[in-house]
């Protein structure tokens, strides 16, 4: 049900369907008992007209359910009453808490397979959504969530097909559309929260809050690692450690980033070439990437492309007015994201620097829920938990995204 008045005005109709009903029941029923007899069609029709009434209050009962479980759930911030109380259990559960029968017959909803719970959808949620604060790949990449271990999808990696031909005559085959098929593995990620005993016994502490947060600030390290040079093994495979080449769209393998030199060993080329780097990269992109391009480096290296001029002394990094989708400014009319403290500082050889559009370029895939096993045996007078969450991610347009490589 869409909204209260639509759920009160189909109360209102089905209480009316059944009173007509009625009316007209008691109506035939009085008319032929003036003559004192009661027919059997009219037997037959009240039995049916019966059962519609018993199918109708039926409804009347199933929507004011409804009615009353929309109530409560807005009362409780969107979560239904089942939801509160494994919300409730879960929470009593992470503090070393008893808990009543009705709480652990909800808590038993969340088991895993692990010997732990998970987490309910909106602690998952709240725990995703203060992901994209810390870790900068998923606030530009794209992200799908799945309840599989593995995400399959579909690549094109060859350009769109056309030919153009007279009319009537015979249409050839043009260069052919290469279709593939990716697929993503996820990975466990797992946080080590810690708590003494005596913070579980003092009520002045909210200890489920304090071992989420701990625990999404350990994911976002793992994420912002793994997202941009995890090897693929027992992590994503990171945006920068896939196969690269010097070598443009038309001729490299599929699956391999172009990227371009600086010209100096572990350094940008002195003024007024130091710049020119950033506009062969930027301008080997198709349009179609470059609009929603983003250049990717940790601060430090932002630090040096700052102070690069070209031949009339004008710096090549631009202050932009738009606070919201370049608060860096930018280089080359692309906007600058220094937040990827895990990109390699500049130095010989190094690939310190990306630049594309990365909700093209790379795939992040997360498996639904949260798991949450508590350890309260392996360190004494503390409490462990072992949060852990499955996530991968790889590349899966290698033209949309470009590096720059610091070398001669």
């Amino acid at each position: 049900m869409s909204s209260e008045l639509e759920i009160q005005q189909l109360v209102e109709a089905a209480t009316k369907s059944v009173h007509a009903l009625r009316e007209s029941q008691e109506s035939a029923i009085a008319e032929q008992k003036k003559h004192g007899t009661l027919l059997a069609d009219t037997q037959e029709k009240q039995a049916k007209i019966e059962q519609d009434i018993a199918v109708m209050l039926g409804v009347i009962d199933e929507i004011k359910k409804a009615q009353l479980a929309q109530a409560e759930a807005k009362q409780n911030g969107g979560l239904s009453a089942q939801e509160v109380e494994a919300k409730t259990a879960l929470h009593k559960f992470i503090c070393k808490q008893a808990l009543t029968d009705s709480e652990q017959k909800a808590l038993n909803t969340l088991n895993n397979n692990d010997g732990g719970f998970l987490t309910t959808a909106d602690t998952s949620g709240r725990i995703i959504s203060r992901l994209r604060d810390f870790s900068p790949m998923r606030r530009y990449a794209n992200v799908k969530t799945t309840g599989k271990s593995r995400l399959t999808g579909i690549i094109n990696n060859g350009r769109n097909a056309y030919s153009w031909g007279a009319q009537g005559a015979t249409v050839g085959e043009s260069s052919t559309k290469q279709f593939g098929e990716y697929q993503i593995d996820v990975k466990k990620l797992i946080a080590y929260p810690k708590a003494t005993e005596e913070m579980l016994e003092d009520a002045d502490y909210d200890i489920e809050a304090l071992i989420i947060d701990d625990a999404t600030m350990g994911f976002a390290e793992g994420e912002s690692y793994g997202f941009l040079l995890g090897n693929g093994v027992l992590q994503p495979r990171g945006l920068m450690t896939v196969p690269t080449a010097y070598t443009g769209d038309n001729t490299r393998a599929w699956g391999t980033v172009q990227k371009f030199k600086t010209g100096v060993n572990g350094a940008f080329a002195a003024t007024p070439n130091g710049g020119d780097v950033f506009i062969e990269a930027a301008m080997s992109l198709r349009s179609a990437y470059r609009s929603g391009a983003i250049w990717a480096m940790n601060r430090f290296t932002l630090a040096a492309a700052m102070k690069l001029k070209d031949s009339d002394g004008n710096y090549i990094w631009q202050p932009t007015w738009n606070l919201q989708d370049a608060p860096f400014g930018t280089i080359c009319g692309i906007a600058i994201a220094p937040d990827f403290d895990h990109m390699a500082d500049i130095a010989t050889n190094s690939l310190s620097i990306a630049v594309g559009d990365l909700n093209q370029a790379y795939q992040i895939v997360d498996k639904r829920g949260i798991s949450v096993v508590r350890d309260n045996i392996t360190s004494p007078g503390n409490v462990n938990w072992y949060i852990s969450k499955r996530t991968g991610g790889d590349v899966v347009n290698s033209e949309a995204v470009r590096f720059i490589e610091f070398k001669a």
